[in-house]
């Protein structure tokens, strides 16, 4: 079932193109990663899903339900975590939930039933009387994710949800998203941390100025890349102009980076050609320590993406 469908999405503001024919699927029970750049799109595509916005041109259904045409019938279908807090002075945490869950329209009985049963799935039932703004940052990201999922619905949208936590605080957000996705909940995750989305995600989609420039799951993403391997040599001196001349004009060679004594070569997945290059580099430079790797999912980030060129 598709929960999320995105199609031909196009957003102008003042004339300036923010997305550009955009368009992607979020089946039942997936994590669907999506990276971009600083400015490629992803707040915008997150605010026209939840209705803030309205495109340009496109469609986006929730559930089989025109979003675009009918947001107020996709209120109650997705729950949203977002970067920032915001907690009522006046409320402690369990209130908090009980008022966001009437707001959905649940009874005073089950309001009050959700709220408690979402704090024992945070683990924070027994700050139950404490506001919000009181508690570790780990603790109001649980509170907004237990916020997100108070009425059940069938997509979370969470956008940059472990930013700024400790790694502890991370790992337990993560293990909520994935206990989530055991629930069969759908789940739209942006993130800047590449190891996040390369853990959680069964498919990821990386947008460039607001276009879709590389889809698949993590492992399938090299296929948008010329550079496959990665070959790291250390050498017992800086290489010469002439020897870095060699490197990059061997066949296969893509690109080639020196930093002092080491030399990063990336080069094609093609079959016998790194036992090729560690043959010839070998018997060339004599290097003190050679290994070998596949390009990470922030090579990849970074080749489809360009290196420092999106604002």
């Amino acid at each position: 079932m598709k929960v999320l469908m995105v199609k031909g999405l196009t957003k102008f503001f003042k004339g300036q193109q923010v997305l550009n024919n955009l368009s992607f699927e979020l089946n039942e029970g997936e994590v669907l990663g999506f990276l971009g750049p600083n400015g490629a799109g992803k707040t915008t595509t997150l605010r026209i899903i939840t209705g803030l916005y309205r495109p340009s041109k496109g469609e986006v259904r929730i559930a089989g339900i025109d979003a675009v045409r009918n947001p107020i019938k996709t209120k109650g279908l997705f729950g949203v975590c977002t970067q920032d807090f915001s907690f009522n002075a006046h409320y402690n945490i369990e209130q908090d939930l009980y008022f966001y869950a009437r707001l959905y329209g649940l009874s005073r009985k089950t309001a009050g039933e959700r709220a408690r049963l979402s704090l024992e799935w945070a683990d924070l039932l027994e700050h139950r009387k404490k506001n919000g703004d009181h508690l570790s940052g780990g603790m109001r990201k649980k509170i907004l994710f237990a916020r997100a999922m108070i009425n059940d619905p069938p997509l979370l949208l969470l956008d940059e949800p472990t930013t700024g936590l400790d790694v502890r605080a991370r790992r337990e957000l993560w293990e909520m998203i994935m206990e989530l996705k055991g629930r069969g909940k759908s789940i739209l995750l942006t993130t800047h941390y590449l190891e996040e989305a390369e853990y959680l995600c069964d498919r990821i989609l990386i947008i460039k100025k607001g276009r879709l420039v590389a889809e698949g799951k993590p492992g399938e993403l090299r296929q948008y890349v010329d550079v496959a391997r990665l070959l790291t040599v250390d050498l017992k001196k800086a290489p010469t102009d002439g020897e870095q001349e060699w490197l990059r004009a061997l066949p296969g060679v893509r690109d080639c980076h020196v930093r002092g004594t080491t030399v990063e070569i990336a080069f094609e997945d093609q079959p016998r050609l790194a036992g090729e290059l560690v043959q010839r580099v070998c018997q060339k430079l004599q290097p003190a320590n050679i290994s070998l790797r596949e390009a990470s999912l922030e090579e990849v980030f970074l080749e489809v993406t360009g290196r420092g060129d999106e604002r």
